[in-house]
């Protein structure tokens, strides 16, 4: 064997060592060939030539400046510590290690964690034109084929062509012409809560999902078995169990995708075909129910999907079957994103209550204050109701439905504060991080409202909603509706009923568990015992009168 090749080999094992000695060593062996006397061959050249270049690369090469993070494991990097539950929480932690920017790495793809409320907004806000793509998955695009949804495009002029309209519809100058559908939707809660206070929970879910499909689609949901209802909370259960880190293999083996189905362990096949189903439902049944009710001129009740439909008919006389793609995506979107992500935060106020009592009566006694005891609230009496627009706040600060945030995708290599950031990597904004900061907010697993009302020589806190709901271009479009809807939902159980400690079967008080579940992307306070009781006769006679 060439004793230059020898050398290459003992540089080789050498590996990533310091190059000085990977060149000693190299010259070292040069000169015991000459020593032998061993004339080159046209081997020994082309080997001296592989180990040349090889060396010189080395020597070109640095190692990209990350931020820290943990170290994670020899190929698959960090994949399976971001499979933990919560995972928000756990880099939350590690702030104290690696600080507010953190990397990470599963298998080839490149991820940084954000925890500074600072560190979101310069990037995702102010450089919110590299940071604008979401990273896309085989098993949400491809096998269950929710990629009509503009919520997974990438940035660019299909996702503005889908977004527009819905950002238009929730803009807070178009809202107003909702408020009486959504006062509406709140009595029928509160005459629900009275019939049957045990089934607050599905009172709940029913009353927002109603309001939605009503300024969607122009469809009063009238029962909780509503069909459109459970279609719904199918859609959002099957694509936040998508979204969950490592939770289908073929996301991390692509190829994995040409198995048929009817292969040994192709089970994934099989859930992504009803899923593919799904999909195709939840954009399609509850829009063409809404288009033949709109084009026969049965609609009874002003919507989205109206709006849109007589546009398009005043434009081209017809509506075409590009518009019912685009329409029917965008009204997709609202339908499937606005209702669950209410209801879980109004589940978190009504846990919060309890827990909380004495912000339940300072609330209380506002309302009762500005508003008397002879009406309900209504959304004209925000602006003097200031500890319960505090107290919605705090609800988004507290329990943030979505703690981790939707992840961005970066278009082009970038810096920050010295670190590398390449092309193709995903952004994670830890909200709940953000929200939980003890430097921002003194004490955060205590639900305080104050922290938003101006005091006597104390700073008012951050405003939850400049994180709780996104950032950049990627801002919730319906955040100011989800507002109204907490707030008015809020203010009216709270005027009407005491939310209290249930009691066990000997009168003994359940003491309420502070607990959270989560589906991938919401969460939600785990199933928790209360008591919804009237405040007095005459907020009963109240609902009668309204």
């Amino acid at each position: 064997m060439p004793v230059q090749f020898l050398c290459f080999l003992t540089v080789i094992k050498v590996g990533c060592g310091d190059s000085d000695i990977r060149t000693q060593i190299f010259w070292s062996c040069s000169k015991h060939s000459k020593m032998l006397n061993i004339l080159p061959t046209w081997i020994d050249c082309i080997v001296l030539m592989i180990v040349f270049s090889w060396l010189k690369l080395l020597q070109q090469r640095k190692s990209p400046n990350y931020p820290p993070g943990p170290k994670g494991y020899p190929l698959i990097g960090n994949m399976l510590e971001m499979m933990v539950s919560e995972m928000w929480e756990v880099a939350r932690k590690w702030r104290s290690s690696y600080g507010e920017f953190i990397y990470l790495k599963s298998l080839n793809q490149t991820v940084f964690v954000i925890n500074s409320y600072e560190i979101a907004v310069e990037l995702l806000e102010k450089r919110s034109l590299n940071y604008s793509d979401r990273p896309s998955t085989i098993t949400l695009s491809e096998l269950q084929q929710w990629d009509w949804a503009f919520t997974m495009k990438p940035y660019g002029e299909e996702w503005r062509r889908l977004r527009a309209p819905l950002q238009k519809f929730f803009d807070p100058a178009n809202l107003a012409q909702l408020d009486n559908v959504l006062e509406y939707e709140a009595e029928k809660l509160l005459h629900n809560l009275i019939r049957s206070p045990g089934d607050y929970e599905m009172h709940v879910r029913t009353a927002v999902a109603s309001f939605i499909m009503t300024t969607i689609y122009g469809h009063e949901v009238t029962t909780s078995d509503d069909p459109s209802v459970n279609l719904a909370k199918e859609g959002v259960e099957q694509v936040s169990l998508a979204l969950r880190p490592g939770e289908y293999l073929v996301d991390i083996l692509p190829w994995l995708k040409y198995v048929p189905k009817w292969f040994p362990g192709a089970g994934f096949q099989v859930i992504a075909e009803r899923a593919a189903k799904l999909s195709h439902d939840t954009r399609r049944l509850p829009f063409i129910e809404a288009r033949d009710k709109i084009i026969s001129g049965k609609s009874t009740s002003s919507s989205l999907t109206e709006q849109e439909i007589e546009r398009c008919q005043k434009v081209g006389g017809l509506l075409s079957e590009e518009d019912e793609d685009r329409i029917s995506s965008m009204s997709g979107v609202g339908y499937l994103a606005g209702g669950d992500t209410s209801f879980a935060a109004i589940m978190s106020l009504l846990l919060a209550m309890i827990a909380f009592p004495e912000v339940q009566k300072r609330a209380q006694a506002e309302i009762d204050e500005v508003v008397g005891t002879d009406r309900l609230p209504k959304l004209s009496d925000r602006m003097q109701l200031p500890y319960c627009m505090a107290m919605c706040k705090e609800v988004n600060r507290w329990n943030p439905v979505i703690p981790f945030g939707l992840a961005h995708l970066s278009k082009r290599d970038d810096t920050y504060n010295g670190y590398f950031i390449p092309a193709k990597s995903i952004m994670l904004p830890n909200q709940w991080a953000m929200l939980h900061d003890p430097e921002e907010y003194p004490e955060p697993s205590i639900f305080r409202p104050e922290r938003f009302l101006p005091g006597i020589g104390e700073r008012v806190q951050r405003d939850p909603a400049k994180v709780a709901f996104g950032f950049g271009r990627r801002i919730c479009p319906g955040r100011f509706m989800a507002e109204n809807t907490v707030f008015i939902m809020a203010v009216q159980i709270l005027a009407v009923f005491d939310i209290c400690k249930a009691l066990n079967d000997k009168g003994e008080v359940i003491e309420p568990e502070v607990k959270f579940t989560h589906d991938g992307v919401a969460r939600y306070p785990l199933p928790f015992e209360c008591a919804i009781k009237p405040r007095s006769r005459e907020a009963i006679e109240l609902l009668r009168e309204e």
